[in-house]
Parts: structure tokens; C-alpha cells; sequence
């Protein structure tokens, strides 16, 4: 089976990392929420997006080491390429951030999944070659068609849910709610298995 899977918030966790970079930068009181969709409100709530913006970008670069792989996803994905099934990460990431330093995201996701195992060791489930950053959503979702992936894990219901999205492709929605059952809602990696 070729097995495609996203990287940011379905392998890497990025849980705290945008509160603690945030404050760290002084750019946040240390009241608000740790998630990354409260750090979000919070700066549109300061009517200071560029801001956001501009902290996605020290995240995704300069300081995605503080991301950690989701518990169970690496020995999940090596369980998957030990019985056989061909492994591909298909992200939407822009090369670099449209505010702030020029950091390439494409170069830093791939140290990072160097550096945690994901690829460059004798047991890495991935090769260099299986990965794949799109600059857009669009050209994400055609690489899932083009590499004919049989199953998709995503965090994003949005990229099921698209009309380029291929109809024979089974979908995994990774640890986001939905009351969509077609979705395959799953929370832990290790529940993935079960959806094969």
C-alpha cells in the first residue's frame, strides 16, 4: 500500500512550542492559553496578525528543533515499511516566511526529520526521496494523486475535504475531532493500524 503522510501537526507536535517562543521573544504575557490556536487568537485579538505571522516563521525555522514527533509515530511508520507498505510525506509548506529572517522550511523540516529518526539511519522509515514539500495546498493534494497514495494521514479535514483530493484514496484525519466517520478520525498513532 503507498501510504502518504502530512508533516506539521500529524508528525511533528508543535504543542507549546509557539507559547514558549512567543514569551520568550517577549511578544506574548504569560496569560495566555499554550496552544497554538490561542497564541493565534491572541494576537488577532491584538489586531496583530503580521505578528502571527512573523512567529510561525521563527517556529517552522529557526526553532522547529523544539517541535517532538508524536508519541508512536515513528515506530508506527517503521512497523509500516517493515511490512512492506511504500512511504511518502506530501506537506504544504512554503520555502520560506513572508515575514522576518529568510529561513528555508523545505531544508529545516528535512533536519529535523534527520535528527529524530525519520530519515538518514538504517531503521528511518523515509528516504530523502519520499519527501515531498509543496509550496501550495494545490500542488499538495495533485502530489497525493500523482504518487497515487491508497491512504492519506492528515491533521487538516480541509485537505480531505477538497476537490482535488483523489475519491480512491482512504482518508485518516490525525488528532482533530470531526463528526465525519468517513474521515476515519483517529487521536494516538497507534490507533492508525487499525484504520490499514
Amino acid at each position: 500500500m503507498i501510504i502518504g503522510i502530512d508533516f506539521d501537526n500529524t508528525i511533528a507536535d508543535y504543542t507549546g512550542v509557539f507559547y514558549r517562543v512567543g514569551c520568550a521573544l517577549s511578544w506574548l504575557p504569560e496569560s495566555v492559553g499554550q496552544s497554538k490556536n490561542e497564541v493565534k487568537q491572541h494576537f488577532i485579538s491584538q489586531d496583530n496578525e503580521a505578528r502571527w505571522t512573523e512567529l510561525q516563521g521563527i517556529v517552522y525555522g529557526k526553532e522547529i528543533t523544539q517541535a517532538q514527533p508524536y508519541p508512536g509515530c515513528l515506530e508506527t511508520l517503521r512497523q509500516w515499511r517493515k511490512q512492506g507498505h511504500t512511504l511518502k510525506l506530501i506537506s504544504h509548506k512554503t520555502r520560506y516566511p513572508i515575514i522576518g529572517e529568510r529561513v528555508d522550511f523545505h531544508v529545516a523540516a528535512t533536519l529535523w526529520l534527520e535528527d529524530n529518526g525519520f530519515v538518514g539511519t538504517l531503521d528511518a522509515p523515509l528516504e530523502k526521496s519520499d519527501l515531498f514539500f509543496n509550496e501550495t495546498k494545490e500542488d499538495k493534494l495533485l502530489c497525493i494523486s500523482r504518487l497515487g497514495c491508497e491512504l492519506f494521514v492528515d491533521d487538516l479535514e480541509s485537505i480531505f475535504n477538497h476537490v482535488l483530493f483523489p475519491a480512491q484514496c482512504k482518508k485518516v484525519l490525525f488528532n482533530t475531532r470531526s463528526g465525519d466517520p468517513a474521515l476515519a478520525p483517529v487521536k494516538f498513532w497507534s490507533d492508525i493500524p487499525d484504520k490499514l
